[in-house]
């Protein structure tokens, strides 16, 4: 072959291989949907199979675009199949991902190839799932196979359990189920110490972090995103079949002619402009190194508040009745407002010139957002145009769980104008209000339309797969951070294509075409005199500043992004039997519930406040990744079960029923009182039944009290209490749980566990850890990748 050769003609000749012929000769059934393998899955396990054969021991990522998909999982089969024909990799192809039910996929998947197979009966494909104890253990059936023959199924929550020994196996890594840079990190780590034969990472077009999670392991990655030129080869070499409603299916791309247009629409005057360019003229100016905790208010404020496309008091109130706390712009605005900045070195002469001056723009942006929010009138007149536009679906994306419930809120509040409320008649049914993380199905919507600049964790979303179009709402300062944002992803993402298909001998590819045209991207920015940094180009100080506002701990949660380890968040260090620390987040008790619960096994098992936890205790953590509660995760998994779904949503109309008597009273504590003189008992939960966090109360008279103090008519209470006793029967579930954690050999708790939760029980077990507490530190700033996290 030579060097004038495309990528498709080099890896896949017009000739006979038994092997790939197989391949693309195949169909699997998913559920009763036929999904054929598809033009890019052909060249994608073609480029494994010559990576392995030429290159061994390199890490690739493959980067596609962005969408609800299981497409590393259809390589990973592919890969198995083309193994067991062929002498490529005598170890097992290992597929690492978070979350992706292995068994269930297997179940209800069959393959039409030369024969008719159905992948649950024997388990043709040895398919075995790494526990946390190092064994391999069936998906289906109970019939071992040989390691070295089998496709293994590693869930990230397990944590880091070594490969029973054997030859070197073939890693596959799901970056787009695994999100947390940690995570990807401790999977490459994991893959380099099990001598894989090579290591590859399937992960969305965008995604600059993956890429730097590679590189930071000393290994330099061959990248290949697949672009609408390498679609456009395949559809012209191969072409292309009707795509099915599969998440294992990748014929959608097929289907794509370039990435979904973007189109910038600009909000906001003069004032509320020049507020946010001066707070990122301030946090542009601010030193190297580990930013100080005060400035966790400021960015928060300010990441939240260019975001925001809701009333001010919708999104207070949002905030209130969100169930992880810290996003409310209230407390954060008052905190602010009392603060003053102290610090040593360089920071103490950045606070002098520059604190001041950032509370005054983060004020500022504020008190504009409270007179009339720019962005929520440009959402309406841009509703207005998506419906002329006969789009379709409409999908808005918010920068959080409480900014999404504000923004709908405020679509449908009582201030609308006459023109606001007939439109929202019109298209409601076709809107969906959503945060940048969910993720859709290919082609979900006509229309996809942004609030603000997605974070560079999210940066993919310009990409996706999931809607035609984009539209995105900007400041001035947004506007210009994200053309710079993707002429650098062009500049970057031509030089990692030309380097593969050099790498492979390829002829070098046209130059990418991006969701903006090459000639907007390099638009003039306006003129922003409050931006004055003397040794600064204005794109460097607005990337500064983004930068560090893409780092706040927004939300409580620790974000993915790859520049985490400046950020801190407030934890508590508590060191484990197993020499191992647990960071807990050290979460305020404002109203006297149970601040950052623990699940404590001596004795039998309760939830204790981190505040009464001791040395000696016996308790629960993650194995692995994820900081979720295992009461959270028996939820989780107990609501794939349709029938216990249908009966949280009767309960539906409790809940909105407490969040009514919240939304009421301009406190909380009002709130509680008025339930409590309602008749209540345990008035105190109000806030965790409106948020859906803990089921509806055990005495009939608190549901009656929370339907007076709402002055709502009681609904059939004899059905709500069946109902709410059923879903508590997940309480129970918790204890067989614990049972067979401690004891490690209850299978008959087991088996009750897996009657309430399904053939999970087994994974879940696998997650979770029952260690005892050797020491409780203080509290102390850390960074916020490790909240919640065990290290």
């Amino acid at each position: 072959m030579t060097e004038d050769s495309s990528l498709v003609s080099l890896l896949l000749p017009r000739k006979t291989d038994r092997g790939l012929d197989g391949i693309a000769f195949s169909t699997f059934v998913d559920g009763g949907v036929a999904v054929p393998v598809s033009a890019v899955d052909q060249l994608l396990v073609a480029l494994i199979r010559h990576l392995i054969d030429r290159m061994p021991r390199r890490v690739t990522v493959i980067q596609l675009p962005r969408a609800r998909h299981r497409i590393a999982l259809t390589h990973a089969i592919c890969m198995h199949l083309l193994r067991l024909q062929q002498p490529l990799v005598a170890g097992p192809v290992v597929f690492a991902a978070l979350d992706v039910d292995l068994t269930d996929q297997v179940r209800q998947l069959q393959m039409r190839n030369y024969r008719n197979l159905a992948l649950h009966r024997d388990n043709p494909l040895s398919a075995q799932r790494l526990t946390r104890s190092g064994q391999l253990v069936p998906v289906v059936g109970t019939t071992f196979r040989s390691g070295d023959s089998s496709l293994v199924y590693l869930n990230t929550r397990v944590g880091n359990p070594a490969l029973p020994q054997g030859n070197p196996p073939l890693v596959i890594i799901d970056a787009a189920s695994i999100t947390n840079a940690d995570s990807r990190a401790r999977m490459l780590a994991w893959a380099s110490t099990h001598s894989a034969v090579s290591t590859v990472v399937v992960g969305d077009i965008g995604d600059e972090s993956l890429v730097k999670a590679v590189t930071a392991t000393g290994s330099a990655p061959l990248v290949l995103p697949v672009t609408d030129t390498e679609v456009k080869e395949l559809v012209y070499e191969l072409n292309k079949q009707k795509p099915e409603p599969s998440p294992l299916s990748s014929m959608w791309m097929l289907w794509r002619d370039k990435h979904p247009p973007l189109n910038i629409y600009r909000a906001g005057g003069t004032e509320i402009n020049a507020a946010i360019a001066r707070a990122f003229d301030c946090l542009g100016a601010r030193p190297d190194g580990l930013m100080p905790q005060t400035l966790d208010y400021p960015t928060k404020l300010l990441y939240s508040g260019t975001r925001l496309a809701a009333a001010v008091n919708h999104y207070r109130r949002a905030c209130a009745l969100a169930v992880r706390p810290g996003e409310g712009p209230t407390t954060l605005l008052r905190v602010l407002n009392g603060l003053t900045f102290t610090s040593t070195g360089p920071w103490h002469a950045w606070g002098v010139a520059r604190w001041g001056e950032l509370k005054v723009a983060v004020e500022t942006l504020w008190r504009n957002l409270d007179e009339t929010n720019p962005k929520l009138d440009l959402l309406w007149e841009l509703l207005a145009r998506a419906e002329r536009a006969d789009c379709g679906r409409i999908l808005v994306r918010c920068h959080s769980t409480a900014a999404a419930v504000a923004t709908a809120q405020s679509l449908r509040s009582e201030t609308r104008t006459n023109a606001q409320i007939a439109l929202w008649a019109r298209i409601s049914a076709r809107v969906e209000i959503d945060t940048f993380t969910k993720r859709y199905p290919p082609r979900h919507a006509g229309i996809q339309i942004l609030t603000g600049n997605p974070p560079p964790r999210h940066f993919s979303l310009l990409f996706s797969g999931e809607a035609d179009e984009n539209w995105l709402l900007a400041y001035d300062v947004e506007d210009i951070i994200l053309r710079h944002q993707l002429r650098r992803w062009h500049d970057t993402t031509d030089v990692w294509r030309r380097n593969m298909y050099r790498v492979l001998g390829a002829a070098e590819p046209s130059s990418v075409a991006g969701p903006v045209l090459a000639t907007e991207i390099h638009h003039t920015p306006p003129d922003l005199p409050e931006l004055h940094l003397p040794q600064l180009s204005i794109l460097d100080v607005l990337n500064s500043g983004d930068t560090v506002i893409d780092l706040s701990s927004i939300v409580g949660e620790a974000s993915s992004d790859w520049h985490d380890l400046e950020t801190t968040s407030n934890c508590v260090p508590i060191l484990l039997d197993n020499g191992q620390t647990w960071w807990v987040p050290n979460e305020n008790d404002q109203y006297g519930e149970l601040a950052t619960p623990v699940l404590v096994v001596t004795g039998s098992h309760r939830h204790l406040p981190l505040r009464d936890i001791r040395p000696g205790d016996a308790i629960v953590v993650p194995a692995g990744d994820g900081t979720d509660s295992a009461h959270a995760r028996l939820v989780a998994l107990s609501h794939t079960n349709d029938d216990v779904a249908s009966l949280d949503a009767i309960l539906g109309q409790f809940r909105r029923a407490a969040r009514s008597v919240l939304e009421t009273h301009t406190t909380q504590r009002l709130a509680i009182a008025a339930v409590r003189d309602a008749g209540a008992q345990a008035a105190g939960e109000l806030k965790m039944w409106a948020s859906g966090h803990t089921i509806a109360p055990r005495v009939p008279g608190d549901i009656t009290a929370v339907f007076r103090a709402a002055q709502q008519p009681a609904p059939d209470l004899l059905l709500l209490q069946r109902v709410a006793g059923r879903l508590r029967s997940l309480h129970r579930s918790l204890g067989y749980f614990v049972k067979v954690l401690a004891s490690g050999h209850a299978e008959d708790a087991l088996e009750k566990l897996r009657r309430l939760v399904g053939d999970g029980a087994d994974e879940l077990v696998d997650e979770f850890l029952v260690v005892t507490v050797i020491s409780v530190g203080n509290a102390t700033d850390v960074p916020t990748r490790l909240a919640g996290l065990i290290q």
